[in-house]
């Protein structure tokens, strides 16, 4: 494909471009082109503007032909402005004349014509990678028009799936991001397919574990199925970059990859080590928060929560955040320590007033309060009005998230069986009446006193 520079004195380069005007439509419009670019000034002399004017208005009505005619000049010099216009865009009309090209094509029935037309087109979007190398934008837009040109062209245009797939790769290594969110994952899909198909498994992987960044929705599900057509095993996937690991330790490609793998085999013991290698060599808010749910599994909660700290000074968003401290306090829970737990629901719900999680957490804290005072002793009614707590975090919880209905449903009536019974309200408690307002403190018992909440009798 020919490269054309932007300026008069390499108009010749554009030879076999031009002479693709040799060919004649029913409609006069299209001349011979010479040897050398001629079209350098609008023709009939008439000035640029109203040259372009024309040229303009002949695409839009699709009078093809004329369009050529009247702007080939545009083609041939590549001006960046036309006086009076003030929003031409260069590239806009290049755009163009890959249309024009294209549209040509289309009316032939020889096969050898077509192609003409077609390379044509292609030597136009070469065109303007050149003049816009340094625009990343327009080559990122470019390269997708031409990849799409290819395999829409693909039955006359040699080797135009490869070609087509060349170009998505451009794309990809240019923005990763956007070539996996444009099109709902389109690029990124035909780029995996095309790798698996050629068994260019590295390619593939590569291109998965990239994308997986950025995946959303669907396209999260298509990723995990490549993955499995990629490696049918997770033994497949260890054998495969476990000696990609022992080359290269810092690889984290090949970490991830058997993070997955040994998550898939509950590999506890080889997850925990690949995961502290990730978090040391990029720690991140997910390279902790996974961790630290790995330590968690292993019911080693000092380093979970020391980890999940770690992850909320990392954390970024309110959700990361909100669900960090629900995290670190349920390791708190499991260590014993319901007091420092307490601090960090509170932390979450302070975040999100209406996490409904942290609020059936409160519960769950409350009602471990109970179990610890009366470690020693039996349940008394004093102990049951704390249970009036539990509830009424409870009924929070859905009040303010309905999400979490069922959960605090299957919760309701187990709680509300133990709460102070009538007789316990009038001989035990100093005749309690339904609708009064109890404190829950060290009034109730010594064991009590941090929680000084006030909850209902009922």
């Amino acid at each position: 494909m020919l490269s054309i520079k932007g300026d008069n004195n390499n108009c010749d380069m554009m030879k076999n471009l031009i002479l693709v005007f040799g060919f004649l439509f029913a409609s006069s419009a299209i001349v011979t082109a010479q040897a050398e670019c001629a079209a350098i000034e609008p023709p009939n002399g008439l000035n640029k503007l109203a040259a372009f004017s024309i040229f303009q208005s002949n695409f839009k009505n699709k009078d093809y032909p004329l369009a050529l005619e009247y702007g080939r000049w545009i083609l041939c010099t590549k001006p960046e402005t036309i006086e009076g216009f003030p929003g031409f865009e260069l590239s806009r009309q290049l755009d163009r004349f890959t249309t024009i090209y294209q549209e040509f094509a289309k009316e032939q029935t020889d096969p050898s014509i077509k192609a003409t037309y077609l390379d044509s087109a292609l030597m136009v979007f070469d065109i303007k990678l050149e003049l816009y190398a340094d625009d990343q934008e327009q080559v990122y837009k470019t390269q997708q028009q031409k990849g799409r040109f290819y395999l829409e062209n693909n039955s006359i245009v040699a080797d135009a799936v490869t070609k087509a797939y060349e170009e998505f790769q451009l794309m990809f290594d240019l923005d990763s991001e956007k070539t996996t969110t444009t099109a709902r994952g389109y690029y990124v899909e035909n780029l995996i397919r095309n790798y698996i198909n050629k068994k260019e498994t590295a390619k593939a992987q590569e291109i998965i574990n990239e994308a997986s960044k950025y995946a959303t929705g669907g396209l999260v599900e298509k990723l995990n199925e490549f993955q499995k057509d990629l490696f049918e095993t997770p033994e497949d996937v260890i054998a495969y970059y476990q000696p990609i690991l022992e080359q290269e330790p810092k690889n984290v490609e090949a970490l991830k990859a058997l993070e997955g793998a040994y998550e898939d085999q509950d590999n506890q013991t080889e997850l925990t080590s690949v995961r502290r290698k990730l978090h040391e060599i990029q720690p991140t808010y997910e390279s902790a928060k996974a961790l630290a749910e790995t330590e968690k599994s292993n019911a080693r909660y000092a380093e979970a929560i020391k980890l999940y700290k770690e992850a909320l000074k990392m954390a970024k968003t309110k959700t990361e955040k909100k669900q960090t401290n629900l995290n670190i306090a349920d390791g708190y829970i499991n260590q014993g320590d319901i007091k420092t737990a307490d601090k960090f629901v509170d932390a979450a719900i302070k975040i999100d007033p209406n996490y409904g999680r942290a609020y059936i957490a409160k519960a769950t804290i409350y009602n471990t309060a109970i179990t610890n005072c009366i470690a020693d002793r039996k349940l008394e009614a004093k102990d049951r009005m704390v249970y009036w707590l539990v509830i009424d975090y409870l009924n929070m919880a859905k009040s303010k998230d309905p999400s979490v209905a069922n959960t605090v449903n299957s919760q309701l009536g187990s709680y509300q069986a133990v709460t102070p019974t009538g007789e316990d309200k009038f001989l035990r408690l100093g005749n309690l009446k339904d609708g009064q307002k109890v404190k829950i403190d060290g009034s109730v018992a010594p064991c009590y006193a941090w929680i000084n909440k006030t909850t209902t009798v009922r």
